[in-house]
């Protein structure tokens, strides 16, 4: 029987390492949860804890809503022209230069 689902929200991949990592150890996964969990092992960039303090950074100093943040962490853009990409500069007020401000702050997270 599946379990009921409390809330919702998004979160960073190195976090779903870190939730599922812990998870597997307590238990036989799912082969949804495996498949996510191998996938999160591959493409997370950051340390858990890190991830969602720049995650709440990105949301608090550059009003990004936290769908954006959580997709700039796990993507981790590393030039301001990806970073555009990633949050769709035309429906933000970002300027150029928090643009640069931000790929500065998820490179530092990602050393």
């Amino acid at each position: 029987m599946p379990k009921k689902v409390i809330s919702e929200e998004e979160v960073p991949l190195p976090q779903v390492k870190k939730i599922l990592s812990k998870r597997s150890k307590d238990g036989e996964l799912s082969f949804q949860q495996t498949i996510t969990l191998e996938h999160a092992n591959m493409f997370s960039k950051m340390a858990p804890s890190v991830s969602m303090k720049t995650v709440e950074r990105l949301m608090k100093n550059y009003d990004l809503s936290r769908a954006q943040a959580v997709q700039v962490v796990n993507i981790a853009p590393t030039t301001e022209e990806e970073m555009k990409t990633v949050i769709d500069a035309r429906k933000t007020d970002l300027t150029d230069e928090q643009i640069a401000e931000i790929v500065e702050i998820v490179q530092k997270a990602r050393s």
